[in-house]
């Protein structure tokens, strides 16, 4: 019987040393997260973890109360990361300290598209596994309407500010909202709250200013904040309240060319904050205004103006919020061409020949030839017309010989454009016709040869193989520099005038 005790006894140690090592290897599983704005919520017996966007953050799934080392391992949707995950975006780094054993899974959560989801730590059969799942989430967001330009608001108007939130609707909707302007509630008559509504499918809140004035000018947060009691804080956006500057005065004309104007102007001293200025300017008797915005220096050169020509100029000064009332407007003059003799422009539609001084033209019986004299010239020119030397016009208005006519085309200041018509052209009109122009400085003249005949004759001289001079030509040039290929193919026809 003692025997049998002593068994007996002994078994049951053997039986108890087996559990407890049995017992031993047994250990809990716990996952927590740390990172950069990183909330954590429990929900419905489900451990949520909510990321910011852009931001790295470590999940930690440590093992305790085990003296076997688990193989400690991440799933995502049922799955190993290396099959459902890019390698970029994580990163498993094991460590074993006493009783503790620890996986760290490095994300990146610029990559959440990927991240997202359920998951799951395990660490063997003998481990219960845990089951958490991460979502993404971004800090509320504040908005203007109407939008600020750098911040600044213009004073007197009324300005909305909306504060955007997730509110992760799979949880719980935003229950409360929060204002802070430089980190007190908004408090006062001018002040209200609207919302919260729907932005960008988001739950918003507004807060509306109205009557801005400088006590406005301060730094605006506001908080969303979900159950249980997460909250989710705006980054602190700041509002400065100005007025647009004052009127510039004193506009002065500091040189002036053919085709510029320097202006420059001054500031009064209630003029504000000015960080550039808006020049109109336009012809006198002119009703179109061109504009030119220049920066903050109270000087500027304009360009592309006519000689000899009066400009009306306002200025207005401006800033963040907005363009002042313009300046009372001032007429200045650009300065007088320099005196030259006149230039005649050379006509491109006919062969020069340059032996005789003269452009060339070959015209049957009955066609209409205009002969165009386009004279550029300070002082003006006159411009008479010559047939064989002989005056055949002097003004617009004077008569012509029938078969005539002249028309004149003013295209600048200095610049006009003369030309004599042949209505109907008969043989009679054969002859050498000679526009000048004539100024204080000197004389300037262009000829055509005009060669007037009968179709017979114009048909005889197409079937004779000589060369003659012509009224047009067409190039036509191709050019390959890749092979440094050049070829010019000229086509040459005569030009009868069958206008």
């Amino acid at each position: 019987n003692n025997l049998r005790t002593r068994m007996a006894f002994q078994s049951l140690l053997v039986i108890l040393n087996l559990l407890a090592i049995f017992v031993s290897a047994l250990g809990s599983v716990t996952v927590r997260v740390n990172g950069e704005n990183v909330y954590s919520i429990n929900y419905q017996d489900m451990q949520y973890f909510m990321f910011i966007e852009d931001k790295e953050a470590t999940i930690s799934c440590t093992v305790q109360g085990t003296n076997v080392a688990p193989q400690i391992s991440f799933l995502k949707e049922g799955n190993p990361l290396d099959t459902v995950l890019p390698a970029s975006l994580y990163k498993l780094e094991k460590i074993s300290a006493g009783s503790g054993h620890v996986v760290k899974l490095k994300i990146d959560s610029s990559g959440f598209t990927n991240i997202v989801g359920n998951w799951t730590c395990e660490a063997g059969a003998r481990v219960a596994p845990v089951h958490f799942k991460t979502m993404l989430t971004s800090k509320p967001h504040i908005s203007f309407s109407p939008t600020l330009v750098q911040g600044v608001a213009r004073m007197g108007t009324t300005i909305t500010l909306s504060c955007s939130c997730d509110s992760l609707d799979e949880l719980s909707e935003v229950r409360q909202w929060n204002w802070f302007i430089d980190n007190a509630t908004p408090a006062g008559s001018k002040i209200r709250y609207e919302g919260p509504g729907k932005e960008s499918g988001y739950p918003t809140s507004q807060l509306v200013i109205s009557d801005l004035d400088e006590l406005d000018s301060a730094g605006y947060r506001c908080v969303c904040i979900v159950p249980p009691n997460i909250q989710f804080t705006s980054n602190e956006v700041e509002m400065v309240v100005m007025s647009p500057p004052g009127v510039p005065h004193n506009i002065t004309k500091e040189e002036a060319t053919m085709n510029t104007m320097t202006v420059t102007w001054s500031n009064s001293n209630d003029m504000g904050v000015v960080l550039g200025y808006q020049i109109s300017y336009k012809e006198a008797g002119s009703s179109a205004y061109r504009e030119v915005k220049t920066g903050a220096a109270r000087r500027y050169t304009l360009e592309g103006l006519g000689p000899l020509t009066k400009y009306q100029i306002k200025i207005a000064a401006s800033n963040n919020a907005g363009s002042g009332s313009y300046s009372d407007t001032v007429t200045f003059e650009t300065a007088q061409p320099r005196e030259s003799k006149p230039v005649i422009t050379k006509p491109r539609q006919f062969v020069y020949d340059e032996e005789d001084n003269v452009y060339l033209i070959d015209a049957g019986v009955g066609v209409r030839i205009p002969l165009t004299c386009q004279v550029n010239s300070y002082p003006a020119s006159i411009v008479e017309w010559y047939l064989n030397d002989a005056l055949l016009a002097t003004e617009p208005s004077s008569d012509l010989p029938q078969n005539y006519g002249r028309t004149v085309r003013t295209l600048s200041q200095f610049e006009q454009e003369n030309v004599l018509i042949v209505k109907a052209t008969r043989k009679e009109n054969t002859g050498r016709y000679t526009c000048t122009a004539t100024n204080t400085k000197g004389k300037e003249e262009l000829t055509f040869k005009l060669m007037v005949k009968d179709q017979s004759a114009i048909d005889e001289k197409d079937g004779e193989e000589k060369t003659e001079p012509i009224a047009s030509a067409l190039s036509l040039s191709y050019s390959h520099t890749l092979h440094l290929l050049s070829v010019t193919l000229v086509l040459i026809s005569r030009y009868h005038l069958l206008l």
